[in-house]
């Protein structure tokens, strides 16, 4: 196995946990780890010595994650920033990466979903972790699988629309169904073709059956 020179953060106020995730980023090629019990000693460290990722714990005592995340992102820091939690609340995903996190990973994840994650974040997209499944009401938000990351969240009309483009309909039928202009269902389909990072509609299709979009 390839050893990783990368310096990680970890930050929970549960030794146990912390180390528990530690063991499965060792498992990864890690081994460059500290570990911290709240935010402000992550603050602390990375004005010190910036890690290349960093870690948190939604809840912990002086200094929640969420919290903590807005510090850094406020002083500057780009680190790539994943959020722990036992939580699959839309509230805190929510509000988690509106504050600039890059994935949100429910404590029951394994190495191999950390590993996602952070090919996710390498390739500049945001990961969501599998065990969290939940609808926005102003945007969907896919529990991503192992193959696929969407760059953006669709809207309800996205998805709507990509729902019967996997149906067969032509565009022209689309538009007719919901009552909206061909230029309209044109521009949404672009939308979601830029999403998932597509150049032709046959392969935003493939894609989204493949993937479970759908």
């Amino acid at each position: 196995m390839e050893i990783k020179p990368d310096l990680i953060y970890i930050a929970d106020d549960h030794i146990m946990v912390a180390q528990g995730i530690s063991s499965l980023l060792q498992q990864l090629g890690y081994s460059n780890i500290r570990i911290f019990t709240n935010g402000q000693e992550v603050i602390k460290a990375c004005n010190a010595k910036a890690p290349s990722w960093i870690f948190l714990d939604i809840y912990m005592p002086e200094g929640d994650g969420i919290s903590t995340l807005q510090q850094l992102r406020t002083k500057g820091y780009q680190i790539p920033i994943i959020m722990l939690s036992m939580t699959a609340d839309k509230k805190y995903v929510d509000t988690s990466m509106e504050y600039g996190a890059n994935a949100y990973l429910h404590k029951s994840c394994d190495a191999f979903e950390i590993s996602k994650a952070i090919t996710a974040i390498e390739n500049n997209k945001k990961y969501i972790s599998e065990a969290v499944n939940y609808i926005n009401t102003s945007t969907i938000k896919v529990s991503i699988n192992s193959e696929y990351y969407l760059k953006e969240a669709l809207t309800k009309r996205e998805v709507e629309i990509l729902g019967k483009y996997c149906d067969g309909l032509t565009t022209e039928e689309i538009a007719q169904q919901l009552f909206l202009s061909i230029a309209t269902v044109d521009t949404h389909k672009k939308n979601i073709m830029q999403k998932f990072g597509v150049g032709t509609l046959s392969k935003l299709v493939a894609v989204a059956i493949k993937n479970y979009f759908v």
